[in-house]
């Protein structure tokens, strides 16, 4: 017999360039000749190297205002680590440009945690690779659009990986990573103007103005007010309107009565369709031709049908919100059924998952844009949906990567199936992709238990459960933005974590300094999906009389909170999780922190700010003091700018000095600002402060 032979195993090698990158910026910001006009010389050229990530899509979501972007992790090394670690991160920073001259304008950044992963195949021996991951983030730009005049700006998203791109530089270029852009299209709003209607608001203003804890639905409900009446929908057009219309913008039968035939097929001997077939004789229009052309089989490419008018070009899964996202390109000016001023038409996705245990799809929904015919300025629009992915009870721990695949199934105007993952309607198609579920604990539905995993926006596992403060390499759980070591909390506190419909749940707060204790019981408010516009409904519920609250669906929960409430104290927490009827408590403990940093900024003048005079020596004292510190920023206009992460010395505080000349301004400030690690609100970090003093120089 032949002995075995043992054959090592393949190392990939990672160039220097990406193992060492911080410490070549740290060396020079513009080691790799990336920044535009900088007096430093490059000492590698590397620009928007795109072999180990790259952006594939982006896209905007008229409805949710969010804005998508969909990148490619190419290889199963180069990011830092496994996924035990701490990993690295894929940086997304957006931009937009509203043409109306002001330019591309910074709409934030949001970041991916990506590690390195082994290369597989899945259980249909498919590769893995590449894995598809995107970034969302809402517009923070707030402009408005008529439907008689669209507004249509071009969305910028930079990949960049482990390095943020910087603020308001929308032409920067990342070493590792690209830049993106498409033409989006924003919803267009309704300026309300109550001489429009016939209808009585006294009522509703009175109530609103004596009960302010009211919401608007809730108002309108008790004042009778008909909140559909001041926004009457567009109705469809008539059908004459339809053939006239689509002869001057030269769109075939097959497209504008698509789903009038589609309907004539299904149910072929309907009223309905009676009634359609003497419409189309009346119009001229050879319905019979329709139905051989919609009776094509499809080409051979079983993943497109007709994609001439639209066509779905990605999906992916937001990493931090566990969302899926898929992002499709409209190609047509018209087709659509009507402009931005009418109902428009539909195009339909729907999502499969393939879990890999049990091998197979399976469908999670199908989520609705609402599309128009558009007079664009490019060849294409880029629109993105999402929906949320529930995957509490398919996670495994972070020593086996759980990689799986999702399906996009595009469909306009006619909903695609439910039952066939491979079914495609006449116009559009599908896309597959690889996407990876963030670990967890392996949970089983039918037996529940108390934990949460997220407290104040943190992993639990991030917060230290002696001094209730962050760990390092703690960050936000729903956007990976970092946050700083030693963080307490303050403002109100979010507690996530899986739930078990049907059954219940509450939360006991004892402060450690005082021992006091109590239940939560306030109202619960929730975000759930829907999808069709809205797609954020809100849901609230009150505990009942022992303080339990009811575990909510997805659909109802898309974030999976548990808790809010604002302790509104500087003690130390423990805050405690039970179930109802089942063994066991999940508990930890946080630090909290409502007190701003003290600053004091004082000069040598003797309370007269006119007593120096140019080419005088200004002298004084600053003063910063917190427990959880994180910067403090000291200048003026003349300079003498100073800046710290500790306490300044005891009260007085810090000297300074500020020499001035006599070509010097002759006024100005001194200025102090401070902010602390705080995290605010569980979204934020941060108190800040500022102070500052004005002083005038005698000629």
């Amino acid at each position: 017999m032949a002995k075995a032979v043992s054959v090592p195993p393949v190392k990939i090698e990672v160039q220097p360039e990406r193992t060492h990158f911080h410490f070549m910026l740290a060396k020079n910001p513009n080691y790799f000749g990336n920044i535009p006009g900088s007096q430093l010389e490059p000492n590698f050229k590397l620009i928007t190297d795109t072999s180990y990530e790259q952006l594939t899509c982006v896209g905007y979501n008229p409805d949710t205002q969010l804005m998508e972007a969909t990148f490619a992790i190419k290889r199963s090394v180069g990011y830092s680590g496994k996924l035990c670690s701490t990993g690295s991160f894929e940086h997304v920073r957006f931009y937009l440009d509203f043409h109306d001259g002001a330019g591309f304008i910074d709409q934030g950044s949001v970041a991916i945690n990506v590690h390195d992963i082994p290369a597989g195949n899945d259980c249909t021996g498919q590769s893995q690779f590449p894995i598809i991951y995107s970034a969302s983030l809402a517009k923070k730009t707030r402009k408005f659009s008529s439907c008689s005049k669209p507004s249509l700006p071009t969305l910028r998203a930079i990949l960049s990986w482990n390095n943020d791109p910087p603020a308001n530089s929308p032409n920067w270029k990342p070493v590792w990573g690209n830049v993106m852009e498409c033409e989006v299209q924003l919803k267009p709003q309704r300026i309300f103007n109550p001489g429009d209607f016939s209808i009585d608001f006294s009522s509703f203003l009175d109530l609103a103005v004596s009960s302010p804890s009211l919401n608007l639905k809730q108002a309108a409900a008790i004042s009778g007010l008909d909140l559909a009446a001041l926004n009457p929908q567009p109705l469809p057009p008539k059908f004459n309107d339809v053939v006239k219309q689509a002869a001057e913008l030269k769109v075939p039968a097959s497209r504008f009565a698509y789903k009038t035939v589609y309907n004539m097929i299904k149910y072929p001997v309907s009223d309905i369709t009676m009634s359609d077939k003497l419409q189309f004789t009346e119009a001229k229009i050879d319905f019979t031709k329709i139905i051989d052309e919609l009776a094509i089989p499809l080409p051979v490419d079983k993943t497109k049908a007709n994609v001439d008018y639209e066509e779905l070009e990605c999906v992916g899964l937001d990493y931090n919100t566990e969302t899926l996202v898929a992002t499709l390109r409209i190609k047509k000016k018209s087709g659509f059924s009507t402009n931005l001023c009418g109902i428009g038409s539909r195009e339909y996705i729907a999502f499969w998952v393939n879990w890999n245990t049990p091998c197979g799809w399976e469908y999670i929904n199908t989520v609705q844009l609402n599309v128009h015919d558009i007079e664009m300025t490019t060849d294409h629009l880029c629109y993105s949906v999402t929906l949320p992915l529930d995957a509490t009870f398919h996670r495994q721990l972070c020593s086996t990567p759980n990689l799986v695949q999702v399906r996009g199934v595009l469909s306009w105007n006619v909903p695609p199936s439910t039952t066939d993952p491979d079914k495609l309607e006449f116009y559009g198609n599908r896309v597959d992709a690889h996407v990876q579920i963030k670990p967890g604990r392996v949970l089983d539905p039918n037996n529940p238990k108390a934990l949460y995993t997220i407290i104040g926006g943190v992993d639990v596992d991030h917060v230290n459960d002696v001094t209730g403060l962050t760990k390092p390499g703690s960050i936000f759980a729903y956007n990976a933005l970092p946050v700083p070591t030693g963080a307490p909390f303050d403002g109100k506190i979010v507690i996530n974590g899986p739930s078990f419909v049907g059954h219940k749940y509450r939360f006991k707060v004892t402060n450690l300094t005082t021992l006091a204790s109590y239940y939560l019981s306030n109202a619960l408010e929730t975000e759930g999906w829907s999808n069709t516009p809205p797609n954020s409904p809100l849901f609230t519920q009150t505990p009942d009389a022992s303080n339990y609250y009811d575990f909510l669906p997805p659909n109802k929960n898309v974030l999976n909170v548990l808790a809010r409430f604002t302790p509104g104290t500087n003690d130390r927490l423990l805050v405690e999780m039970d179930v109802l009827g089942i063994p066991g408590v999940f508990a930890k403990v946080i630090q909290m922190d409502n007190v701003e940093p003290v600053i004091k900024v004082s000069v040598d003048d003797g309370g007269d700010c006119t007593k120096y005079k140019k080419g005088d020596t200004i002298t004084g004292h600053f003063y910063v003091n917190d427990l959880y510190i994180s910067q403090w920023s000291f200048s003026s206009n003349w300079g003498g700018s100073q800046s710290g992460n500790a306490n300044t010395a005891a009260l007085p505080g810090t000297p300074f000095s500020i020499a001035t000349t006599a070509a010097g301004s002759p006024c100005g400030a001194v200025y102090l600002s401070a902010h602390d690690k705080t995290i605010i609100n569980s979204q934020s970090v941060g108190h800040h402060v500022s102070a500052h003093y004005n002083i005038c120089l005698k000629p």
